[in-house]
């Protein structure tokens, strides 16, 4: 399945809360499968931001102010790139 990078940079944290509730056995293992997948994806989209900082910084830490506004473009354009995700749907029955 295709998804956003933004999507999945989002979805992460409420994947983490998720697999810490009381689920049936297989559910949280499907979920765990899936949250595995998308921290590796999470990461590499971490590492393009840190090396954006880098770019578009003086001191390396923190983007300058007259370099923000292409900063973010550039993030943002980043993030709505789609990747490959190979997943089995999970059902989560309340």
């Amino acid at each position: 399945m295709k998804v956003r990078l933004i999507d999945i940079y989002n979805s992460v944290s409420v994947l983490n809360k998720l697999v810490e509730e009381p689920l049936p056995t297989k559910t949280s293992f499907k979920l765990m499968k899936l949250l595995n997948i998308l921290n590796a994806e999470v990461k590499l989209v971490e590492d393009q931001r840190v090396k954006l900082i880098k770019q578009y910084s003086m001191d390396g830490t923190t983007v300058s102010e007259q370099n923000k506004e292409n900063f973010i473009k550039e993030f943002t354009d980043f993030l709505n790139d789609e990747v490959e995700v190979q997943w089995e749907p999970v059902e989560i029955l309340s």
